[in-house]
């Protein structure tokens, strides 16, 4: 079943920014720009960068975090005087970090993340009415949004190059959020058959849906045909067209959030 995913329009940017890099995505650009060739911080260099591509002239802009993992505390166990111990079972923070917190849309999840103020401080220079997010919001807000059967037991895979994150859903309410790196198919298959061993879940009781589907994938895909058969992609009947090798998160690419 396709998630509502909301496509960019003209005059939306999606600024995403990455551990070794970051990408400004509009309707009609999407180029990535390493950390070793380029900076985000303000400055003459970063000003030229913005100039291309008309990224200046955008109105509405949307940074999304992939840089740090996120941490999921349901909110009716929410303590915010305990934000640094959620946070710090995934991440310890750094000098001139913060903690930001988001509720996914269904109001049942609080999202606590860390965030470079120095980054987020540079792009409010420059875009004035940019807000943030974590890219697992959107991820979690677009898989909460599908309309399942009370009892099925639905597993969304979104793919990054280097990780993949995993949802298990029964009905609405979500069982397991994780994040998982990989280095080639047989640690991704470990992983992903592993979760559903800890949920004992046999081949027959639960769907997989990917998020998107990617020719850089292909071999990921096909290995896990050889233990599941109900395995189905989201947004796309074939491959994506556009396929950017750079960017780390292609099923961002032309997603606002």
């Amino acid at each position: 079943m396709p998630f509502s995913k909301k496509i960019i329009q003209d005059k939306e940017l999606s600024v995403q920014i990455f551990k070794d890099g970051f990408s400004f995505c509009t309707q009609s650009a999407r180029p990535f720009f390493s950390f070793k060739s380029h900076k985000l911080e303000q400055g003459k260099a970063l000003q030229k960068l913005l100039e291309t591509d008309s990224f200046m002239e955008s109105e509405n802009i949307r940074g999304v975090h992939f840089n740090h993992l996120a941490t999921f505390v349901p909110k009716i166990l929410y303590n915010p005087k305990q934000k640094e111990t959620y946070l710090n079972y995934n991440i310890s923070l750094e000098k001139g970090w913060s903690i930001a917190e988001m509720d996914t849309q269904d109001n049942q999840i609080k999202i606590l993340y860390p965030v470079d103020k120095q980054i987020e401080d540079t792009l409010k220079h420059y875009f004035k009415k940019i807000s943030f997010t974590h890219y697992s919001q959107i991820l979690y807000d677009l898989s909460s949004g599908v309309k399942n059967e009370k009892d099925s037991i639905v597993m969304n895979l979104h793919m990054q190059d280097t990780r993949f994150d995993l949802f298990v859903f029964k009905g609405k309410e979500l069982l397991i959020y994780n994040t998982y790196p990989y280095k080639n198919e047989d640690s991704f298959l470990y992983f992903l058959l592993a979760v559903a061993e800890d949920l004992s879940l046999s081949h027959e009781d639960f769907d997989i849906i990917f998020f998107g589907k990617y020719s850089r994938y292909k071999e990921y895909y096909s290995a896990l045909e050889g233990y599941h058969n109900k395995i189905s992609f989201a947004d796309q009947g074939g491959f994506v067209m556009f396929d950017e090798k750079e960017h780390p998160a292609p099923y961002f690419l032309n997603l606002f959030g």
